[in-house]
This record gives structure tokens, sequence and C-alpha cells, in this order.
């Protein structure tokens, strides 16, 4: 597998945000592959110069329950990861699956997941584990041939099952004729 789709749940929607969590797939044109997820410690997410922003707040209060537990684990030092062991576990993941300068990382908004995390490895001084020419925009895909969605597994804005899906997404996409493995 040469693809990793990857979801991230935020307290944010600019590059430099709080993360609270980070959700991976890898996957190829015959299905899903290994899996990663972790939720990272918000407290050490502002410490690493990382922000909030207040409408991102606001819109937490309208999710589910479900999706809004992430709020808490990621304030609890105990349910949450420092975010540079984050970023050295998602590093080690991204290995796991082959040649970090040849994966080809997609993400739903080509200036949302990459550049977040891409932000948040220069913030922890790590160096960001992928080519800049390996983003991958699955927004942009998906704006190409509406009626692909898959049905809907797991819960709205858990990064994990939100990454399972859009690379289920992609895999459909791909079956229609949007060439997404390129």
């Amino acid at each position: 597998m040469r693809d990793i789709m990857w979801d991230l749940e935020t307290l944010g929607q600019t590059p430099g945000c709080v993360m609270l969590s980070i959700g991976a797939v890898a996957f190829d044109e015959k299905g899903l592959g290994k899996e990663f997820y972790c939720v990272v410690n918000t407290d050490d997410c502002k410490k690493a110069g990382l922000f909030t922003e207040d409408s991102t707040q606001a819109w937490w209060d309208d999710q589910s329950p479900e999706a809004r537990e992430v709020l808490k684990q990621a304030a609890n030092k105990k349910s949450s990861m420092p975010l540079k062991l984050a970023l050295d576990k998602l590093t080690e993941f991204i290995a796991s699956v082959g040649n970090p300068s040849s994966i080809r990382m997609h993400g739903n908004g080509s200036d949302f997941d990459n550049a977040i995390l891409a932000v948040a490895y220069l913030k922890a001084g790590r160096e960001v584990p992928w080519k800049f020419w390996n983003n991958r925009c699955h927004r942009t895909n998906k704006a190409k041939a509406k009626g692909t969605e898959p049905k809907r597994q797991g819960t709205y804005h858990n990064a994990l099952d939100d990454a399972k899906h859009q690379a289920r997404h992609a895999i459909a996409l791909n079956k229609a004729g949007v060439k997404v493995f390129c």
C-alpha cells in the first residue's frame, strides 16, 4: 500500500491549531489496511504554541456526545498523548506502511489535515515525515463524482472512523473513474 487517509479532530480550522485526535488508515484499491489512532493532549499542544479558535470550540457544542468524548480525553493526561509522542507514533505508523518518501497522504481538504499536521510537526521540532508533493486532497476528488459516497459507518467526528469512511469513499471514487491512486 502506498496511500494513507487521515483525519484530524481539532480546536480550530487554521494550520497551527490544537489537535484533539489523529486517525489514519492505509488503503489501496482493494480495501483498508493498518490503522492508527491517538488522542493528543490539549495542554501540551498549547505549550508547543498551537492555538484554539472560539468558533470551532462553539461548533463542538453541537456535536454528538460520542464525538465530544474526545474533548474530555484530550484534556486528561491519562487518556491522551503529549504532542511529540503522538507525532512520533504517527511517523512510525507511516514508516510501517511503506517508504515515507513515496507514501501518498490523503486529507479531507488541501489546506486542512495535511497542513495542520505539517505545522504541528514543525512546532514540535519534528521533521515532517512525508514529501509535500505526495499531499492529496480527498475533498477535490469527491467533488469529481457525486453519488459515490458509501454508507457511513462509525461515529461522525471520530478521527479514525472519519478516516476509514473517507478511504472507503476514495476507493469507490477510484472505481467510478476518478484517478485516486496517482
